[in-house]
C-alpha cells in the first residue's frame, strides 16, 4: 500500500511514524517506570507497617487502625469481614486492587496457620495517576497533530524543487528541440537529475535531427533515379506499339513499381514528421478505384495461392488523403491476407465508410492477436512486423478506426472506418 503513495505521501507518512513510535515509546517507558516505583513504594511502605505489627509485642491486637485513616487490618474474627477481593489474593503484596470504586494498596502474610491482611487505600493517588495518563494521551495526540503539520511542511520543502523539475519537463512539447531543464533553484541533489535529463534531451535532440536528415536525403536521392526510370518508361511507352504485349505488360509494372515507391516516400516523409496534423491531398482518391487496380496488381500472388477474390463495392468513397498513402494502408493488409490464405476466399467488401478485408485463412491465435500491430512482430517466421506496425500509424495519424478479429483455422477479418474521428486504435 505504501509503494502507491505519492512521495509527498512517502515523506509525511515516515516523519508522521518516526514521530508517533518515539513518543509512544516515551510516554511507555515513563507510565512504566511510574508504576514500578509506585508499586515498590507502597509495598514496602506496607509491607514494612505489617511487619512492625506483627512483631509487637501484643502482636495484631496492638494495632489501631482508627489511627490512620484509611488502613485496615483484617486478622482472627475480623477475617469474616474480609472483602472477597482480598480474600483470592495469595500471600505477598498487591498493588492498586479495586474494590467497588476503591483502590487499594494489600500485603496478605500467614501467621499462625491463619492470614493477616493489611490494606491502605490509594484510591486519591490512582485516580492522579488516571489523570496523568489521560494527559499523556493527550500529549501524544498534540504531538502527533504536530508531526502531521511538521511533516507537511517538510514534504513541501523537501519536494519543492522536484516538483518544480516535474512542472518544467512536463511543459516540453515533443516538436520542442534545444530545450534544457537544469538551470532552476533546484538544489544539489536536484540539479544533478536535471543535468542528466539535459544530456539525455541534447543526445535526443542528435538523434531526432539525423533520422530528420536521413529522411529527407533518402526521399531527395530517391526521388530523382526513380523520376529517370519513370521518365525512361514513358518513353518505352510511347514505343511499345512496335512492341509485344508482354513487354507492355512488364512497363506497366515497372510504372506501378515506381509509383508504389513514391508513394512510399510520401508516407516515410509524413510519418517522419512531428506534427500530429493530417495531410489532406488536393485531389481527392477514390477508394474503389484503388482497391480495384490493388487486386490487379496481386493477380498473379492470388492465382499462386489458388485464392477466390470476391469484391463488394457499393458505393465511390472519396478521401481527401492522397492516393499513394492509402494505397500503402491496403495493398499491406491485402498482402497479409493472401500471404495467410491458401486454397480459400478473401472478400473485400466496401460499404459506407466502412471497408474491411476477410480471409479464410490461417487465422491468429489468440495470445498473440493482441500484439499483431506491435513493431517487429510478426506471425511469420520470415516477416519483418513493419507492414501492420505501418498501417496502425497511417490510420491513427489521420483517425481511421482499425479493428482486427481473428480465430485460428476460420480466417481473418480486418475493418477500417474511414470516417470514425476517435483518435483511438482497438482490436477486437
Amino acid at each position: 500500500m505504501i509503494k502507491q503513495l505519492s512521495l509527498r505521501a512517502r515523506v509525511m507518512w515516515a516523519i508522521v511514524m518516526l514521530v508517533t513510535v518515539i513518543s509512544t515509546l516515551f510516554v511507555g517507558v515513563i507510565w512504566e517506570i511510574k508504576v514500578r516505583l509506585e508499586a515498590v513504594a507502597f509495598g514496602h511502605m506496607v509491607s514494612d507497617q505489617l511487619t512492625l505489627i506483627m512483631n509487637s509485642p501484643n502482636g495484631p491486637e496492638q494495632f489501631d487502625d482508627s489511627l490512620l485513616i484509611g488502613w485496615n487490618l483484617y486478622y482472627g474474627d475480623g477475617l469474616d469481614g474480609l472483602p472477597e477481593q482480598f480474600a483470592s489474593l495469595p500471600e505477598g503484596s498487591h498493588h492498586s486492587v479495586r474494590v467497588d470504586e476503591r483502590y487499594f494498596q494489600v500485603e496478605v502474610r500467614a501467621a499462625d496457620r491463619d492470614l493477616v491482611v493489611l490494606s491502605q487505600d490509594i484510591t486519591e493517588w490512582e485516580y492522579q495517576e488516571h489523570w496523568l495518563l489521560q494527559l499523556l494521551a493527550m500529549g501524544t495526540l498534540l504531538v502527533l497533530m504536530v508531526a502531521i503539520f511538521a511533516g507537511y511542511r517538510a514534504s513541501l520543502a523537501v519536494l519543492s524543487p522536484l516538483q518544480a523539475l516535474t512542472e518544467k519537463l512536463s511543459s516540453i512539447r515533443p516538436d520542442q528541440r534545444g530545450v534544457r531543464v537544469a538551470s532552476g533553484p533546484y538544489g544539489s541533489e536536484v540539479s544533478r537529475i536535471a543535468r542528466a535529463f539535459d544530456q539525455y534531451l541534447e543526445r535526443l535532440d542528435r538523434f531526432v535531427e539525423r533520422e530528420k536528415y536521413f529522411a529527407v536525403a533518402a526521399s531527395h536521392e530517391l526521388r530523382t533515379p526513380l523520376s529517370v526510370v519513370m521518365g525512361a518508361v514513358e518513353v518505352l511507352e510511347s514505343q511499345a506499339a512496335t512492341q509485344s504485349p508482354s513487354f507492355d505488360r512488364a512497363l506497366q509494372r515497372i510504372s506501378r513499381a515506381c509509383y508504389d515507391m513514391l508513394g512510399f516516400i510520401e508516407v516515410s516523409l509524413l510519418l517522419s514528421r512531428e506534427d500530429a496534423r493530417p495531410v489532406q491531398s488536393s485531389q481527392q482518391t477514390q477508394l474503389g478505384h484503388v482497391i480495384s487496380r490493388l487486386v490487379e496488381d496481386h493477380d498473379a500472388q492470388l492465382k499462386a495461392h489458388n485464392i477466390e477474390l470476391q469484391q463488394q463495392i457499393n458505393n465511390d468513397l472519396l478521401l481527401d488523403q492522397s492516393e499513394s498513402i492509402v494505397q500503402v494502408v491496403l495493398s499491406n493488409l491485402l498482402r497479409n491476407a493472401i500471404e495467410h490464405t491458401q486454397n480459400g476466399l478473401i472478400i473485400i467488401r466496401l460499404q459506407g465508410n466502412c471497408l474491411s478485408i476477410k480471409d479464410t485463412g490461417e487465422g491468429i491465435a489468440a495470445d498473440q492477436l493482441d500484439r499483431v500491430f506491435e513493431r517487429s512482430f510478426s506471425t511469420k517466421q520470415q516477416g519483418t512486423g513493419m507492414g501492420l506496425d505501418l498501417v496502425k500509424r497511417l490510420c491513427e495519424r489521420f483517425n481511421w478506426k482499425i479493428s482486427l478479429s481473428s480465430q485460428v483455422g476460420q480466417g481473418t477479418r480486418v475493418e477500417i472506418d474511414f470516417g470514425a474521428q476517435a483518435d483511438e486504435f482497438s482490436k477486437v
